[in-house]
């Protein structure tokens, strides 16, 4: 008897820089509007690793203009898995965000005595069933990196304009947004990063699978990224003690 043929959707797209992305998934429909976004996603990322592989080769017609590239890419939309990477302690987690607010309390009550006008919204907000939601939807669209699956089952937005020069950790509804709207960051070595945050001067904040937490180089995702904390933990840790010394 013959095996029962694969049925097969296809899906293509041109993105902004020209570059031709075609998809095929398994399947009888037609993927929602978070599966084509996961798709886009993934294209983006292969084709800054394509084009990162042939700007280091070495030869005749390594970076002929025109040329065409091709890369295949299986990927199964139906069962997205959490990322391999450290993992944040939600105790400590806990503890940084009882001391933290606690500390931003203080700073906010003096503020205006201090610097003779009001301060702007500096506060945790910590997760509600919502955040949780929102957070669980972000994890069906793409793999969460396991520090940030870790942040957002205790907090749902950090907003500190008055703290150096300005902290702010995005929503899980907020990073979900930023994906469907810019798609995820190339950064190297990273498999696949997320922008959780941002600064005042709106550099984004980035972390991926490495645990690694990055910050774009203007405010753009589409530049480049520096190391700016070896963990997330390292990262939150920096702000703590910036609060602290408020």
């Amino acid at each position: 008897m013959d095996e029962p043929t694969t049925q097969y959707q296809g899906y293509s797209w041109q993105d902004e820089d020209g570059a031709q992305h075609i998809a095929l998934y398994p399947g009888s429909e037609e993927a929602d509007e978070e599966g084509l976004a996961r798709l886009r996603a993934m294209g983006a990322r292969q084709l800054a690793e394509l084009r990162a592989e042939r700007a280091g080769e070495a030869g005749p017609g390594a970076a002929r203009p025109g040329a065409r590239w091709r890369r295949s890419l299986t990927v199964d939309l139906r069962n997205p898995t959490p990322l391999p990477g450290p993992r944040l302690d939600p105790q400590w987690l806990r503890a940084w965000c009882a001391r933290t607010g606690t500390a931003l309390t203080g700073f906010t009550r003096s503020f205006a005595a201090r610097y003779g006008f009001p301060p702007g919204e500096n506060a945790l907000a910590p997760a509600t069933d919502a955040s949780l939601r929102a957070a669980g939807a972000l994890g069906e669209l793409l793999p969460v990196p396991p520090d940030l699956a870790t942040l957002y089952g205790e907090l749902d937005r950090a907003s500190l304009p008055d703290v150096d020069n300005g902290y702010f950790v995005h929503s899980p509804a907020a990073v979900t947004g930023h994906v469907r709207e810019y798609g995820t960051p190339a950064i190297g070595g990273e498999r696949l990063a997320l922008v959780f945050g941002s600064d005042g001067g709106g550099h984004l904040f980035a972390t991926g699978h490495s645990g690694r937490v990055w910050r774009s180089t203007t405010a753009s995702p589409d530049g480049d990224f520096t190391l700016v904390a070896r963990t997330l933990e390292e990262f939150l840790d920096g702000i703590g003690r910036l609060v602290a010394d408020l």
